[in-house]
């Protein structure tokens, strides 16, 4: 049964938004909101938790405010004084830690604030959402979904849109319109599986590059540098993406798909690559210590050896085949470039290829198309051509 659609009739001129969590993702969502002119206030267990997350937001690089002075225009207060605050607003979009039972419990003491009229949204990153609904009342039910935002929201523009099957139709429309014209969002509509498309498939061809890279013995130099604008991804490469992620996080994400679905018979790649295990037995899990696969020393960025296990100044890889191919466009490239007998074919015949099966294998489980897929990459990770553009 759907509500009546006049609920949502003025629903895209919502001002006010109620962000509950304000650690990374929370206080980022609250920046980018303020930005673009909302009415945002920002929750946490308490008002300073909220203060100092606000704060941490504010000295974000690269910067999430537009102007620093937007950070004063947001309302922050702890979950028991900020009642008035939830129950005022067009939208509440929590994002608290990553804990099924934590967010249940939260959304069964909100559900009576929330006005009959406003969405609410859980920013998950792959927690089932029906779950997350599960025991809540059906008006709730019925303006409940998944906004999957990627961090951070001022700078990559893809949210992940997961409704349930109790998720009105109408509020689906209403706050695809509202995220697409209002925030600035490029939203794809993911199924509700484990990781929907972004961390199912994305973290797994991330870990593969790091699984291969150990096989063949090769430098993180190297496969950065065959990762990376050659393959028509982001400068940064794998090995370099991985500790901007944080490899802590790496690790849970791997750890949790592995848990939610055991029948995929490819799951034995998000088994924690040897490398980042003894990474993370050190503490150094990545950029947020500034040291991981690479380390920060100033602005100078030492590599890792994967043999030796010590720092030392990041070399240019000697990969001729790189600089005569990155001339072509990108499918003659990468088609040439499989066909190499240098490190540069071997390394993509052991990567690209399982990583563009694997993405034929899921797609029909975790996408409602594959232009959707596709988009997911270019939008979300930043590649130039999705998977099947580029199988294409």
């Amino acid at each position: 049964m759907n509500l009546d659609g006049t609920i949502y009739e003025n629903w895209p001129s919502a001002q006010r938004v109620c962000v509950i969590g304000a650690g990374t993702m929370g206080a980022g969502i609250a920046a980018h909101l303020a930005n673009l002119g909302f009415r945002v206030s920002l929750l946490d267990v308490n008002r300073e938790s909220a203060t100092e997350g606000l704060a941490r937001a504010r000295a974000a690089k690269p910067p999430h405010f537009f102007v620093s002075e937007r950070a004063h225009e947001i309302e922050v207060a702890g979950l028991r004084d900020g009642s008035d605050l939830i129950a005022n607003a067009d939208w509440v979009c929590e994002a608290i830690v990553e804990k099924l039972d934590i967010k249940r419990r939260l959304f069964s003491d909100i559900q009576g604030m929330v006005r009959a009229d406003a969405m609410v949204s859980t920013n998950t990153s792959g927690l089932q959402i029906e779950l997350l609904a599960e025991g809540m009342s059906e008006s709730f039910r019925r303006r409940f979904m998944g906004t999957h935002f990627f961090n951070p929201p001022r700078y990559l523009k893809l949210l992940e849109l997961i409704p349930t099957h109790d998720t009105d139709p109408i509020a689906i429309q209403a706050m695809t319109k509202f995220l697409e014209d209002r925030v600035a969002r490029r939203v794809v509509l993911a199924k509700d599986t484990p990781g929907f498309i972004a961390n199912r498939y994305g973290m797994w061809a991330m870990f593969h590059a790091i699984h291969i890279a150990e096989k063949l013995h090769l430098t993180i130099e190297q496969v950065d540098a065959i990762t990376g604008p050659f393959l028509g991804r982001p400068r940064s490469g794998s090995f370099r993406l991985n500790d901007i992620v944080g490899l802590d996080i790496m690790k849970d994400i791997g750890a949790n798909l592995i848990e939610r679905c055991p029948s995929d018979p490819h799951m034995a790649n998000y088994e924690t690559p040897k490398s980042m295990e003894m990474l993370i037995a050190k503490g150094w899990i990545g950029d947020k210590v500034r040291q991981g696969y690479y380390r920060k020393e100033g602005k100078e960025l030492l590599a890792l050896n994967l043999q030796t296990f010590a720092y030392s100044q990041r070399e240019e890889p000697d990969l001729p085949s790189l600089v005569e191919l990155g001339r072509l466009p990108l499918g003659e490239r990468v088609s040439k470039a499989l066909e190499s007998r240098d490190e540069v074919g071997e390394y993509l015949r052991h990567h690209l290829i399982p990583v563009l099966k694997y993405a034929d294998y899921l797609k029909a489980e975790i996408s409602h198309s594959v232009q959707d897929f596709d988009r997911v990459m270019m939008w979300g990770f930043g590649w130039q051509m999705g998977p099947f553009a580029l199988i294409d």
